[in-house]
């Protein structure tokens, strides 16, 4: 029977976010599905006119998801679920260089004309590539060295690498979402009372699983 030695590596990393993304969550209710559209619709137009009166491509607001349904409500007399109109749902992105100054004046603007527009923050780093790969060669090294170490300590032979498990995937650096609901403030409807940030750095990890025959 074969002899094996198999190690997982783990690569870690503590990375500076240099991006800030911006979610939206515009909703519509009506009792028609084509006004229940045109109400979301008019919304999201009008979040798209803000952010082109502070400089931003209209195009910059990602669609991330969008959904509409029928709603029902319970009458109490009948005990039946009955028809009460269309909700429209639609959840937006927008990603932004770390610019103070650009973010509080963009969400004073928004809380000024957008009536019930919550937002949502988080933070990432735009190339994660040279990450990625640096994790990759941390999971490795980290592999080697602890299977050097096991087989000294056993008094076993390192020989050939028969296997490397390692589960390609696109890495994304992405903080914890960090929630705003802007119209639950009292504060925040004077429009001076913007969020002040100052984002930590993000861990990443990859692991890779190596398998030698030992001797």
């Amino acid at each position: 029977m074969e002899r094996k030695l198999q190690i997982t590596g783990k690569g870690k990393l503590s990375i500076a976010p240099d991006i800030l993304l911006l979610s939206f969550d515009a909703s519509a209710q009506e009792w028609e599905y084509e006004k229940t559209i045109n109400a979301l619709n008019a919304k999201v137009e009008e979040l798209r006119s803000i952010l082109e009166q502070a400089g931003i491509a209209r195009h910059n607001l990602k669609t991330k998801d969008f959904s509409i349904r029928k709603e029902t409500i319970r009458n109490k007399k009948t005990d039946q679920y009955e028809f009460n109109g269309f909700k429209a749902s639609h959840s937006l992105e927008l990603e932004l260089p770390l610019d103070k100054a650009l973010i509080n004046t963009l969400l004073g603007q928004i809380a000024r004309k957008l009536d019930n527009l919550d937002f949502h923050i988080a933070f990432g780093v735009r190339d994660v590539s040279h990450h990625q790969q640096q994790l990759i060669l941390q999971a490795i090294a980290r592999a080697k060295e602890n299977a050097t170490l096991i087989a000294g300590a056993t008094g076993v032979e390192l020989l050939e690498i028969l296997d490397i498990d390692y589960s390609f995937r696109e890495l994304t650096i992405r903080s914890r979402r960090h929630d705003y609901p802007l119209y639950e403030s009292d504060a925040m409807m004077t429009y001076d009372a913007t969020p002040d940030f100052e984002p930590d750095d993000i861990d990443v990890t990859e692991t890779i699983t190596i398998t030698w025959r030992i001797g």
